[in-house]
C-alpha cells in the first residue's frame, strides 16, 4: 500500500473492524475476506478477496494495534457472506440449549410450583433442584461455543407451553447462569471447576428466589395498592422460610435469596424490598419461635446468620455481584414475558429497558455483566447499541456532582457499553420518587449544545462516565424527534 494512496476514505464513513483470533479464523474457514479493510487514516489495507494467502493475514496483523476499519456503508451488505449465511465469528450462531431438555426442565419446574402450594419445601425436591441446575450447567459448559453462542430460551419456551411462573423461573436461572459463567471465566480464566460451586449457588439463588409467591395471594395487576404491594415486599423472606427445612440448601444460597432484590448496598430507597428493618424484625420473630421447638437448631442457627449479616452488612464483592447478577435475570424474565396486565417485551427492548432504568438500581459494572457478556446472546447477535444511534451518558465530577449529556455513537467495538461518541449536549434529567428512585425523563428545556463536538472513546477511558440510556424512537419518541432535530441543526 503506498501512502501516497489518494483515494482515502473519510473516517466519519468508516466504523472499527474487531480484529480477533475468532475473526481471522473465520476467514481462513471462509477462505474469504469479506470486506475491504483500511487503516484509522482510511487507506486502504487489503481489499475484499476470494482465497487470501497468509501474507494478507500478516499485513492486516500489523495494524492491529492502530486498529483496522470498514466502510459503514457496507455494514448491512456484509451481514451476508455470498452464499446467503450470517458472517460471524464461528460459534455465534450456535443455540447452546437443547430444546427437550430446556421444556423438560421447565415443566418440572412448574410441577415444583404447584407442589409447594401445598407442601413444605423437602429434602427430596431440594436434592432435585441441584441435580436439575447441575445437569443444565454441566450441558452448558460442555458445550464448545458458551462463550459465544445464542440464548435461545424464548425461543423455545415460547412452545413450551408452562405457567408464567415456570416461564420466569427458567429464564432467570439460564440467564444468571450465562453471566455468571462468562464474567468468572473472563477475570477467572482457567479455575472453570473451582468456580462450578459459586455458579451452582448461584443458579440454585435463580431458582428458588421467588418460590415464595407460590404461598401469597395477590392480583394479577401492575397497579398494586400500598397495602398490596407490601404483600409483595414479603415474597423474599417467604421463599427464604420456606427452604429452610431442607439442609442440602447452602446458607449462602439462602441469602442470596433473602437479598435478591437488593443490589445496591445501604439502606436507601433503591434497595426496594424488603426493607431491612422489617426483615430483621421478621427475622427475630422466627428465630424466637424456632429456638423454642426441639429438633430446630440447625435453622435457628441459619437465621442467626442472616441476622449477623443482615445487622453488619457483611457482604463480599462477589457477593453484590451475585445479587446484581439474580436481579438483572429477574428483570431481563420478567420483561420478556407475557403478563396478564401486558404483552412480552422483544429481547432487545427489554435490554434497553433495563439499561435505561440502572441509574439508581445498578453499577456500570454490572450492566456490563448483562449487555457485553450476554447481551447479543440474548438479541440473535443484535446489538442494542449501534452506530447512528442518540445515548445519554452520566459522569460524576470531582465535587460529587452528576452530569448528563446527549451524544451520538460513532463507533461500537467489543463491548457495546463503552462506544465512541460525540457530545451533542447537556440536559437534565426528572428524577421520581415511588416505590425507588428512576429517571422519569430528561428536560428538554435544559439542554445546552455542545459547540466543541467533543469525542471520547469510553473503551479507551477508565474514568467515572457511562452510558445510562438509549433515547429510542419507540421507547421516547419525542425525546429522540428533539435530539435528532437537534444533531441535524449542529
Amino acid at each position: 500500500m503506498s501512502t501516497n494512496d489518494t483515494n482515502i476514505v473519510p473516517r466519519d464513513k468508516l466504523a472499527k473492524f474487531e480484529l480477533t483470533e475468532e475473526s481471522l479464523n473465520s476467514f481462513r474457514k471462509n477462505n474469504n475476506i469479506p470486506l475491504d479493510l483500511y487503516n484509522k487514516d482510511g487507506q486502504i489495507l487489503i481489499h475484499k478477496k476470494r482465497n487470501p494467502s497468509e501474507a494478507d493475514f500478516g499485513k492486516l496483523l500489523k495494524f492491529e494495534m492502530q486498529g483496522v476499519y470498514f466502510l459503514i456503508s457496507e455494514l448491512k451488505k456484509t451481514k451476508q457472506n455470498p452464499n446467503g449465511a450470517p458472517f460471524l465469528e464461528p460459534g455465534r450462531t450456535t443455540k447452546l440449549f437443547d430444546q427437550e431438555k430446556t421444556a423438560r426442565f421447565a415443566k418440572q419446574s412448574q410441577a415444583l410450583i404447584e407442589d409447594l402450594r401445598k407442601t413444605s419445601f423437602s429434602s427430596e425436591q431440594a436434592v432435585f433442584v441441584q441435580n436439575s441446575v447441575n445437569e443444565l450447567l454441566t450441558d452448558f459448559t460442555s458445550n464448545p461455543d458458551y462463550e459465544l453462542g445464542i440464548f435461545n430460551i424464548l425461543e423455545i419456551l415460547g412452545v413450551a407451553g408452562v405457567s408464567v411462573e415456570s416461564e420466569l423461573m427458567t429464564k432467570r436461572t439460564v440467564v444468571a447462569m450465562g453471566m455468571k459463567v462468562r464474567t468468572k471465566k473472563i477475570v477467572n480464566e482457567g479455575k472453570e471447576e473451582s468456580n462450578k460451586k459459586d455458579h451452582l449457588s448461584l443458579m440454585m439463588a435463580s431458582y428458588l428466589a421467588d418460590v415464595g409467591y407460590s404461598r401469597l395471594d395477590i392480583k394479577n395487576n401492575p397497579k398494586l395498592t400500598k397495602e398490596e404491594y407490601a404483600v409483595v415486599q414479603q415474597h423474599p423472606i417467604i421463599s427464604y422460610l420456606m427452604t429452610l427445612p431442607a439442609p442440602e440448601i447452602d446458607s449462602h444460597v439462602r441469602t442470596l435469596i433473602l437479598n435478591h432484590h437488593r443490589p445496591y448496598r445501604g439502606n436507601g430507597v433503591n434497595n426496594n424490598f424488603p426493607d431491612p428493618r422489617s426483615l430483621f424484625t421478621k427475622l427475630m420473630s422466627v428465630r424466637d419461635k424456632y429456638s423454642k421447638e426441639v429438633g430446630k437448631e440447625r435453622i435457628t442457627q441459619d437465621i442467626e446468620l442472616q441476622l449477623h449479616l443482615q445487622e453488619n452488612n457483611v457482604t463480599s464483592a462477589s457477593f453484590e455481584e451475585d445479587i446484581a447478577i439474580l436481579s438483572l435475570a429477574s428483570e431481563y424474565a420478567s420483561l420478556t414475558s407475557n403478563q396478564p396486565w401486558r404483552p412480552a417485551f422483544k429481547s432487545s427492548t427489554a435490554l434497553k429497558m433495563i439499561l435505561n432504568d440502572s441509574f439508581f438500581s445498578y453499577s456500570n459494572k454490572n450492566i456490563r455483566h448483562l449487555l457485553d457478556y450476554v447481551g447479543s446472546s440474548l438479541t440473535n447477535n443484535e446489538n442494542i447499541v449501534n452506530f447512528g444511534d442518540f445515548v445519554i451518558t452520566a459522569s460524576v465530577d470531582s465535587e460529587r456532582r452528576a452530569h448528563f449529556d446527549i451524544c451520538i455513537v460513532l463507533d461500537v467495538g467489543r463491548y457495546q457499553t463503552r462506544p465512541k461518541l460525540q457530545r451533542i449536549c447537556s440536559i437534565n434529567p426528572v428524577f421520581q420518587k415511588g416505590n425507588k428512585f428512576k429517571i422519569a425523563d430528561f428536560d428538554l428545556h435544559s439542554i445546552k449544545i455542545d459547540r466543541r463536538k467533543a469525542i471520547m472513546d469510553l473503551a479507551l477511558q477508565a474514568g467515572t462516565s457511562r452510558v445510562i440510556y438509549i433515547i429510542d424512537p419507540e421507547l421516547n419518541p419525542a425525546l429522540h424527534e428533539a435530539v435528532y432535530k437537534i444533531n441535524m441543526a449542529s
